[in-house]
């Protein structure tokens, strides 16, 4: 379970905050008026999550010049125009559904 602290508490005692996360790779959640507004994570945590960027980026990347690939012989205002119909028909849909 995450810690949290409140916004004013944070500020009284940050370098407390700041020591408890580095130290126990904990992350503190600090809140205001009930709502979470930020989360401290330590500098593990932080690099590890823009590993996962890095690596999801790539991944992404790759899937979309894999698709780039295959349809490097397709007419590109044709490929617009079926793009373009099937937003259109899912945000009909959606539409539909929140009229409900």
């Amino acid at each position: 379970m995450v810690k949290t602290v409140s916004a004013a508490e944070a500020r009284a005692h940050l370098g407390d905050v700041l020591n408890g996360v580095y130290y126990t790779n904990e992350p503190v959640a600090v809140q205001k008026k009930g709502k979470t507004v930020a989360v401290i994570i330590s500098p593990e945590q932080f690099a590890r999550l823009q590993k996962e960027d890095a690596e999801k980026d790539a991944r992404d990347w790759a899937a979309i010049e894999q698709v780039q690939r295959a349809n490097a012989h397709e007419d590109p205002d044709a490929i617009m125009a079926e793009v373009t119909a099937v937003v259109e028909e899912v945000r009909r849909e959606r539409h539909e559904r929140q009229s409900r």
